[in-house]
């Protein structure tokens, strides 16, 4: 791996790009993240036993992955602008896609940000980049083709934030937002997806518009 002003010598170290989409707003969230955790289901498997003492393997599928961030949020909710840097995350959980604002509309900087819990289920597409690229600044950037750069991206597509949760135990504010997911659609399509590229001529492209439920969501 390149050396970098990161630190990137034998494995990714210290940073990540963050990107949560619904399809309308996309919002960047790794200045307000500090630990990252993916744990893809695991492929079930049982066993049969059978009266010959002999075993025979039950193949189950693939369980729930899930991601969830840890971070620090001075603010309620994520930015009015899509395309920016979010400012914190509980709408994401309440999911209210026209937040309310005190005293302004949904397109109004700079007001106090009230924002009720609902009932309605959305989907998201998360994608989490590791580069030594400096010129991708979000989850879903490219990696720019050449002999120096490398880049690592995991993408879920159609989950749900299912967890939010607030902690002010040890004297500083942090929230632990969570995310689950299948591993295929309806239709047997992946809604997970691994990319990579290790300095070579071809980019690392930069993800597609999300669209909830599309066949390929990446």
């Amino acid at each position: 791996m390149a050396v970098t002003n990161y630190g990137d010598y034998d494995a990714w170290q210290r940073h990540a790009l963050i990107t949560i989409d619904d399809g309308t707003y996309h919002v960047d969230m790794h200045a307000l993240t500090e630990t990252i955790e993916i744990d893809i289901g695991e492929r079930d498997l049982d066993v049969i036993n059978l009266l010959n003492l002999g075993q025979i393997p039950k193949h189950g599928n693939i369980g729930l992955t899930t991601v969830t961030f840890e971070g620090y949020a001075k603010e309620a909710g994520t930015s009015d602008a899509s395309g920016s840097a979010a400012t914190g995350v509980f709408d994401i959980f309440a999911y209210k896609p026209t937040r309310y604002l005190t005293g302004g509309t949904d397109t109004d900087l700079g007001e106090a940000q009230e924002i009720p819990i609902t009932n309605h289920v959305a989907r998201y597409r998360v994608a989490i980049l590791w580069t030594n690229d400096g010129a991708a600044t979000a989850g879903d950037s490219a990696v720019t083709s050449g002999t120096t750069y490398f880049g690592k991206r995991f993408v879920i597509a159609d989950c749900f934030c299912v967890g939010y949760k607030e902690s002010f135990t040890d004297g500083v504010l942090k929230y632990t937002l969570t995310f689950k997911g299948t591993a295929f659609d309806a239709s047997g399509n992946a809604r997970i997806e691994m990319q990579s590229v290790d300095a070579t001529a071809t980019a690392l492209s930069a993800l597609g518009n999300y669209t909830p439920g599309a066949a390929d969501p990446f």
